[in-house]
């Protein structure tokens, strides 16, 4: 599905939502109602009018600053965290003209703005103290024009900015204090003229005023153009003016930032103002309120917003052209016919035609002349009612951005409708159209299961209390007819609904358990329903099709650690029902007996160990492969794929537990967590595809699995975690959310890319000449080739005097030592599977007996770890079993041995002896002078290093460090526990 998104720029096709901290910026000129914000990890430009999205993609992490020039041509976008960047993108085309990488270094970027020409560029970065850099980055450069210290604490700028009036200028604001700077260029001293430099220099100082607790702290501020004042708006409603002179002047020089002073504090509202903004001569304000006010540049009240309320204006975007207009006054006081033969002339600023007004309906200010008042029209953002665009003639708000700030915890969409729902943290969900792009509807299980409180007897005031319980929606599941919607919270409660009104169906909860509900899966005839909680425990509920309701079969609690998987098997028992299988981080993959289920107690059919080492993340069904010849292969085989932490994709009979083959899978910084078989229909017939994700990664991988690293692509799908997806197999279009993210994607299906790349992959062998040491010519490579002919020779016998005959064949049985021989020294249990493997190759009926080199290479590097971490898990295991002594992790030998017998694969005594002195040096002639069973020859107290560099003969001393982090030794997805349960 994502396999054109390293291709193609336009795979995003829609995102519901934005970052509501991050802002928005009205683009709107000449009417292009456009509006740009953040969402997730890309910038959006949304054109609300006729609701297109073109999405700037580029960073890695959350956006989290964004800017443009007063024209709106230059856009400026950055993310915060490890290799972090600045992108400055051309708004005519959506094309990246500059792009910073790491601007601040290995120091997390906290903002960047772009002064009102467009010519410089301000970033701040935080090390032991606030780091200021300058650009002008149309110069093309990677490192800054200036820097500068400051001295204020990490975390403390709230906001800073350009002076749009003079963009030598900026300014930083604290909580408490304001700060001012300027950029120069540097001269020096030569031969006694001061001479002009190509280099600049940064000067900032903060501008002392006394504290007042009556002012509150600072929140926004605001350049006023005719004055040269700064105002600055606090948390109590009042108005800071900071000046060049006490006087109110204008045309004030602003040259000199030294003379820029504290003049005196207003209190202007009762409440706090958080966002102050200069525009068209006026100043306008938004408090916590609700309120919008628009004041002169002395700061008396003009006009206040009467048309409507919001809960919280947390910020005001104006529209980048000013209102260009002609007021009419006809006798009628209305529009009549005459009012369409007005000749329109172009504004001369804006070259737009003037709007045509009628003066009665125009707004007027407060003061004694009652005069017209007209401002540009603007962008509003609330607290938690969206974003709206307000046409200040009308007065009317229109709302573009409706969306939640709280953060989505799950999805599903409908199999048949084109309906998606999705669930949030505060309890809330929404129905939305995914072709429309449009909020269906919204409901609050808050309000929905609140408790009223009746007044007590003895109550003056009578009033009722309201008792809203904390609900978190944390799982949501439409069945495979679209017929049932499930809905499972984090206090347990399980809930159905209407799916497609979204109505609570359920009269009272399902109350089975007190933990989070985490997975939810239907059978495929929609009629059970299967659910697996924070605790362990598996539960199971079936649709009476009389009744019309759902009733508790039973639950059962068979894993000792996590579960990461709950599916159904389209296939039945004998009793008729579906299968229904689980898995666990324990290892545990455990068969459910429904039909066999009574009392509220779900009976288990089966519990198996499903691996030896690697923790399965994820299970589905797979089917077997119907075109091959039923004489000599089997299409009946029971099988499931398992994705396991250790980037390996499993093949296993259910029904005997054996691992039927290993397929290396996407090797990418985290293992596979979820997947998806989809199928496409294509002229020649239907061609599957496995959808893929892992931590942070959605991707695509052609169908069969072979570990062919060319057979896959994929993209980065959300920054921090990919909480759920969902897919559309007739539109092709995936959903997925993100974890600390309100925002949900909407994906593009693209078959074609993932086509291109195995063809460019090539055939035989040529794809995984990638995954060898310096492929074909390397040396790895050609020791693979030596020693897969060297074995030939072992086999027809070393002495032999008759003539050797090369083929390109070796006998099976001989595999396991040819793979230890090249590194890989697989345990008992991975050469059982190995085997099983190569002799019949998952399908085949009768076991084969040779393998050629070509299979023998597949095999090697889909068995053999996905990465060089061996040493790490060797770590782990010994930090497990050892002691601390005199600040060493030690083992003693007698310990060490007893490990060795009683732990995983036991060696036995003797086999211990003869293979541990082996290691240790010693000759076949100094075993026989040895006593068998003494093992003497090992160290009282076995350190790693020990056992690293004189047993297991690893030279690199330097990476043996007891002193290593716990972070470093633990793999992604596993513990060290997990990691060394079977040494």
């Amino acid at each position: 599905m994502m396999t054109s998104i390293c291709i193609v720029h336009q795979n995003i096709r829609w995102i519901h939502g934005y970052n509501p901290r991050v802002g928005v910026i009205n683009l709107n000129q000449q009417g292009s109602s456009t509006a740009l914000y953040a969402a997730g990890n890309c910038a959006v430009l949304y054109n609300w009018s006729l609701n297109t999205m073109m999405i700037l993609q580029g960073h890695k992490h959350m956006v989290t600053c964004i800017s443009s020039d007063s024209e709106g041509k230059w856009l400026v976008t950055a993310d915060t965290g490890p290799e972090n960047v600045i992108i400055i993108w051309d708004s005519t085309d959506y094309f990246p003209q500059k792009t910073i990488f790491n601007p601040h270094g290995n120091v997390k970027l906290a903002k960047v703005v772009i002064s009102a020409d467009a010519k410089f560029l301000l970033s701040l970065g935080y090390q032991d103290k606030a780091t200021i850099y300058w650009w002008i980055w149309s110069y093309g450069l990677d490192v800054p024009h200036a820097s500068l210290e400051v001295d204020i604490p990490k975390g403390s700028v709230i906001d800073m900015s350009f002076n749009p009036n003079n963009t030598q200028q900026f300014l930083l604001m604290t909580k408490h204090d304001i700060w001012i700077g300027i950029s120069a260029k540097i001269f020096v001293m030569e031969r006694g003229l001061l001479k002009e430099t190509n280099d600049y220099e940064l000067k900032i100082r903060m501008i002392d005023r006394k504290r007042c607790l009556e002012h509150g702290i600072l929140t926004c501020f605001t350049f006023v153009k005719d004055t040269g004042q700064v105002l600055a708006a606090t948390s109590r409603g009042s108005v800071l003016v900071y000046g060049y002179t006490i006087e109110y002047n204008t045309n004030v020089d602003m040259k000199n930032y030294e003379n820029l002073r504290y003049i005196k504090g207003l209190k202007v509202e009762p409440r706090r103002i958080n966002v102050i903004n200069c525009i068209d001569g006026v100043i306008v304000t938004g408090n916590s309120a609700g309120e919008i006010h628009f004041y002169d540049s002395q700061m008396k009240l003009l006009y206040w917003v009467h048309g409507f309320t919001v809960d919280s204006v947390k910020g005001i975007s104006f529209n980048i052209s000013p209102r260009s207009y002609i007021t009419l006054n006809p006798k009628c006081n209305k529009i009549c016919p005459c009012w369409e033969q007005v000749v329109v002339e172009e504004d001369p600023e804006t070259s737009v035609p003037r709007q045509k007004l009628l003066k009665k309906a125009l707004p007027t200010d407060a003061t004694t002349a009652d005069k017209p008042f007209l401002v540009r029209d603007f962008i509003v953002c609330t607290h938690n009612q969206g974003v709206g665009f307000v046409d200040f003639v009308t007065e009317k708000l229109v709302t573009i951005l409706d969306s939640k700030t709280s953060h989505a915890l799950s999805l599903s969409v409908h199999p048949e409708k084109t309906f998606l729902c999705v669930g949030y943290n505060e309890g809330t969900i929404e129905l939305v159209n995914y072709v429309q792009h449009k909020l269906f509807i919204r409901i609050n299980l808050r309000d929905h299961y609140k408790v009223v409180i009746p007044p007590k007897e003895d109550s003056i005031k009578g009033d009722m209390g309201v008792t809203r319980p904390q609900l978190s929606v944390t799982c949501l599941k439409y069945s495979p007819s679209g017929m049932h919607l499930a809905c499972g919270l984090d206090t347990g409660q399980l809930i159905f609904l209407h799916p497609t009104t979204i109505n609570v169906l359920t009269e009272q909860p399902f109350r089975d358990t007190l933990y989070a509900i985490i997975q939810i899966d239907y059978s495929p005839d929609s009629r059970t329903l299967a659910l697996a909680d924070k605790n362990r425990t598996v539960f199971v509920y079936k649709f009476d099709c009389d009744a019309h309701k759902w009733w508790f079969v039973g639950k059962h609690r068979a894993h000792y650690k996590d579960i990461t998987s709950i599916f159904f098997l389209p296939i039945q028992n004998a009793n008729g029902d579906y299968k229904l299988f689980s898995l666990g981080i324990d290892r545990i993959m455990v068969e459910y007996n429904i039909g066999e289920s009574c009392d509220e107690y779900l009976e288990v059919l089966s519990l198996d160990r499903v691996d030896q080492c690697a923790v399965p993340l994820c299970g589905m069904y797979w089917p077997n492969n119907t075109e091959l010849d039923l004489e000599t292969h089997r299409n009946d085989l029971p099988m499931i794929l398992i994705a396991n932490d250790e980037h390996k994709y499993k093949i296993v009979n259910y029904a005997t537990t054996m691992t039927l083959s290993t397929i290396l899978g996407p090797r990418y910084e985290n293992p596979v967590c979820r997947m998806q078989l989809i199928t496409k229909s294509q002229e020649e017939g239907e061609a599957q595809y496995l959808l893929f994700a892992t931590k942070n990664i959605i991707g695509l991988q052609k169908i069969p699995l072979d570990g062919n690293p060319w057979k896959h692509t994929a993209i980065l799908g959300h920054p921090v975690q990919i909480l759920e997806m969902c897919y559309r197999e007739d539109s092709g279009t995936l959903f997925t959310i993100g974890a600390k993210d309100n925002c949900m994607y909407q994906w593009a299906a693209n078959f074609r890319s993932v086509e291109t790349t195995t063809k460019m992959g090539g055939s035989d062998l040529d794809p995984y000449y990638c995954l060898i040491e310096n492929g074909r010519p390397g040396w790895l490579f050609n020791e693979i080739r030596d020693l897969f002919y060297y074995i030939q020779i072992l086999c027809q016998g070393t002495f032999s005097p008759s003539m050797r005959r090369v083929s390109d064949f070796i006998p099976i049985d001989s595999m396991p030592d040819l793979m230890r021989a090249l590194g890989y020294f697989p345990s008992e249990y991975e050469v059982e599977n190995l085997l099983v493997e190569a002799k019949y190759k998952v399908y085949q009926r009768f076991p084969s007996t040779e393998i050629d080199f070509d299979e023998f290479v597949k095999l090697y590097l889909n068995h053999r770890p996905a990465f060089c971490d061996n040493f790490r898990k060797i770590r782990n295991a010994f930090r497990h079993f050892a002691v601390m002594e005199n600040n060493k992790l030690t083992i003693n030998r007698e310990d060490f041995i007893e490990i060795l017998n009683s732990n995983g694969e036991r060696f036995p005594l003797e086999l211990s002896w003869y293979l541990l002195s082996i290691l240790n040096g010693h000759s076949f002639e100094d075993r026989a002078a040895m006593t068998e069973g003494d093992f003497s020859f090992l160290p009282q107290k076995i350190t790693l290093e020990e056992l690293a560099s004189n047993l297991m003969g690893i030279q690199d001393v330097d990476i043996l460090s007891e002193q290593y982090s716990v972070r470093d030794s633990q793999g992604s997805q596993q513990t060290v526990s997990s990691e060394s349960e079977e040494i």
